[in-house]
């Protein structure tokens, strides 16, 4: 009886004492200033693709469901993930947002490997598509150079 007990109170102190880290990135962007008369602010999403399982980490767009035609804009988005899944996604979509400077941190959950993608869409404007693979496995910074519609990129993993 007393091994048991033993038993159970190292098994337990064990899963106490091996805590589940979150793992997340964050993610630096400005979106440029455009002096036309038409600006529209940009829709933006960023998501992860691996090995299939592709993943909405944050969508910015119209919030109103029945006036938000536009989603297809963000192409490859919509053909990867947009079309397949209920929208809006509870937690990661919010209003667009207008030129300045941001920075999300986004859960990532137990990928290692993946390719983090960003796109940003302007209607009347253009489209930035920017790729990242990520190793999440240990803690590093990436760089990705200014586009057409979003400026340059920093991101952070963390464990």
């Amino acid at each position: 009886m007393n091994k048991q007990l033993l038993l159970a109170a190292f098994i337990a102190s064990a899963t106490i004492a091996a805590p589940v880290l979150a793992k997340e990135i964050t993610v630096d962007f400005s979106l440029p200033e455009f002096s036309t008369q038409d600006y529209n602010k940009p829709y933006v999403a960023i998501w992860t693709e691996a090995q299939g399982k592709n993943d909405t980490l944050l969508l910015w767009h119209l919030t109103k469901r029945d006036e938000d035609k536009w989603l297809v804009d963000i192409r490859r988005w919509w053909r990867k993930v947009g079309r397949y899944g209920d929208l809006p996604a509870d937690g990661v979509t919010g209003a667009t947002k207008g030129p300045g400077e941001y920075s999300v941190t986004l859960d990532i959950g137990e990928l290692t490997a993946f390719n983090l993608m960003i796109e940003v869409v302007r209607e009347d404007g253009g489209r930035s598509l920017l790729r990242q693979k990520i190793n999440s496995q240990k803690n590093q910074k990436y760089t990705l150079e200014a586009d057409a519609e979003i400026g340059n990129v920093t991101i952070n993993v963390g464990k």
